[in-house]
């Protein structure tokens, strides 16, 4: 009897601790923009690396059953996707993943179809009958949340609203085909423009904050790993597939009149050793822990910071970053 219940105590545990990591990549074996550049020999390691590992290779739709409840996760997985629709997703990644069967999304930003560098409706047509899946990375690619100092909030929404549907609409009368998922332009957002994803019908929306992704962050701030330049090396990609998603009671912080103050108990570890605050503009900041409850506080200056708070229980890292945007910072 002391067995069997081991036995499922192991089980329950491995399903409690498994994770999706999604994967971001922008160019391919183009060395004249290395900040966004991957090449595909690393593009095939890492494949190679993830199915040596045993992990799944899930698509986007699988990514969106597990996020609704309709798939179960029986081991980690990743998902692969690509920003943008640069050219080189078909002259160079394209085949890779046909030669490995690897399934893969590119979020298009719709409006730059059929210009140089980047792809053309014949070669989104066919990848779409090859099973490729696409998203919406906006029709024009701005920086949204920047122009609330020059417009206003809710000028702003308008405008995130008609990009949003210009670029359905166009993507719809070119391939009869509807884009369910979204990826935020820079990766930035505020909580106001989830809303208006929700009300246009979207499944699940792209940050592009680091780590790995856990059910209790909801369908519209799905973290990415971007292997690019330095960070697609194989010792980057192990270190990345090792952490595990970290779980806090509420929102961490609260921003006022440029103060970010951090204060949250975190659940998943359950017993945390030392814990890290990191903030982008700052480096690591001084915090304090107790009880598994963690504080900390920073001025800001800068108008896009990103949170990272980090945990570990003496075996693994548990991490997570948040999107600060600070409206009054530079």
């Amino acid at each position: 009897m002391k067995i069997i219940v081991l036995i499922c105590v192991t089980i329950i545990s491995v399903i409690v601790q498994a994770k999706v990591i999604v994967f971001l990549y922008h160019r391919f074996d183009d060395a004249r923009y290395p900040s966004t550049n991957t090449w595909t020999t690393e593009l095939e390691n890492h494949i190679r690396l993830v199915k040596e590992l045993g992990f799944e290779i899930w698509t986007i739709r699988d990514l969106e059953e597990y996020v609704y409840g309709r798939k179960k996760m029986n081991k980690d997985a990743v998902v692969f996707t690509i920003d943008d629709g640069y050219r080189s997703i078909y002259d160079k990644a394209y085949k890779i993943f046909k030669k490995y069967n690897v399934p893969f999304c590119i979020f298009l930003q719709v409006g730059a179809v059929g210009y140089p560098d980047y792809l053309t409706w014949e070669m989104i047509y066919e990848m779409l009958k090859n099973g490729v899946e696409f998203g919406n990375h906006s029709f024009s690619h701005p920086d949204f949340p920047s122009f609330i100092s020059k417009m206003g909030e809710e000028q702003m929404l308008e405008y995130f609203k008609s990009d949003l549907q210009r670029a359905q609409q166009v993507f719809k009368e070119k391939t009869g085909r509807t884009l369910n998922y979204y990826a935020y332009p820079y990766g930035h957002y505020i909580p106001q423009m989830i809303d208006i994803l929700k009300e246009e019908g979207f499944k699940l929306a792209f940050t592009q904050n680091p780590g790995p992704y856990d059910l209790s962050y909801g369908a519209f701030e799905i973290p990415r790993e971007p292997l690019l330049e330095d960070w697609a090396t194989e010792k980057h990609l192990r270190y990345v597939l090792n952490r595990e998603p970290l779980v806090t009671e509420n929102s961490p912080f609260v921003l006022q009149n440029g103060i970010m103050t951090i204060k949250t108990k975190i659940l998943i570890p359950k017993e945390v050793r030392y814990a890290t605050l990191y903030v982008s503009e700052k480096g690591i900041i001084k915090s304090h822990l107790k009880d598994n409850e963690i504080f900390g506080e920073t001025k800001l200056t800068k108008m896009y910071n990103r949170l990272m708070i980090s945990a570990n229980d003496g075996r693994k890292e548990y991490l997570r970053y948040y999107l600060i945007f600070n409206a009054q910072g530079e």
